[in-house]
């Protein structure tokens, strides 16, 4: 399966969860500099996109914003941690709103995140109509990779299993 992978602001494109996946998965990891180059990551990851069969977009943070929308974008399913969907944030890449009730985004949030607050994310999901599930974990805005690995496993997309 071919993956995209989207770090949040303050990570990186290198992670134990990244090495994980890539040991059975193609995972498409490019490090984002939202600081830099924000304006241009959205059309950048298009372009990812649009040259590479993508079959999950999973994302952290800042990641998952991008991640639900280029999922929107590309009918593509996510798995999204934490997503910054209703936050605001003066390095938030600009994005193309695709309004998409068919693809499923399944999300894990931090009951305890004080970064993203879960129940703005949710008035956020309601209000656009999305096609969502998710759960709470008694975690902060920071995803152990024990989560990661529970979620990750739980995924079932299509006819087969992840």
């Amino acid at each position: 399966m071919n993956i995209l992978y989207l770090h949040g602001l303050m990570s990186s494109n290198q992670s134990v969860k990244i090495d994980w996946l890539k040991e059975k998965h193609t995972v498409f990891n490019p490090l984002l500099k939202y600081k830099e180059s924000g304006q241009s990551i959205f059309a950048d990851l298009e372009e990812l996109i649009e040259n590479n069969t993508i079959d999950l977009i999973i994302g952290s943070s800042m990641g998952g914003y991008l991640g639900f929308h280029l999922g929107n974008r590309y009918q593509i399913p996510t798995l999204l941690f934490n997503p910054a969907l209703a936050k605001e944030s003066e390095f938030k890449p600009e994005v193309k709103i695709v309004d998409n009730t068919s693809i499923l985004h399944t999300l894990v949030l931090g009951q305890d995140d004080e970064v993203v607050i879960p129940s703005q994310t949710l008035q956020f999901l309601k209000a656009n109509n999305t096609n969502f599930v998710y759960t709470f974990e008694p975690m902060g805005h920071r995803t152990s990779f024990d989560v990661f690995k529970k979620y990750f496993g739980l995924l079932k997309l299509g006819n087969g299993e992840f």
